[in-house]
């Protein structure tokens, strides 16, 4: 069984994998699918998370939008909050793992890539979005 830190590894591809669709203006499914399978260092979970992630992108930018203050929009959101929102959430719902996982190691993840004056609202949108 995989260690913590593996763990979070693992996670760590996902959202940078996540983050470079993003960068690169919101691939469609196939193109993501291809990426993925062309990448040979995603292990058949991470193919699990990454191909239900291709599925709904749409849906899971919609989803998220809807919890932002009213201020803010997805657009306004940095691409590495966005990033790390989406693999938390397609995480969540593609895998059985303890919700609480997925939120602590994504608040980790936001410390070590992002803004940390983002862990806030992170930390409120993930606990609204991920049941």
């Amino acid at each position: 069984m995989p260690n913590t830190k593996q763990q979070w590894k693992k996670r760590v591809e996902i959202f940078r994998f996540i983050f470079s669709v993003l960068m690169n203006n919101n691939l469609n499914a196939k193109e993501i699918k291809q990426m993925t399978f062309e990448n040979n260092l995603f292990d058949e979970s991470q193919l699990k998370v990454l191909d239900y992630f291709a599925d709904h992108q749409e849906e899971i930018i919609d989803l998220i939008s809807k919890h932002l203050v009213v201020e803010w929009t997805w657009k306004r959101i940095p691409e590495v909050d966005k990033a790390l929102l989406i693999s938390a959430y397609v995480e969540s719902k593609a895998t059985n793992i303890d919700r609480k996982i997925i939120i602590d190691q994504a608040l980790v993840t936001i410390k070590h890539f992002g803004d940390p004056q983002s862990i806030k609202y992170i930390n409120a949108i993930l606990d609204k979005i991920i049941k």
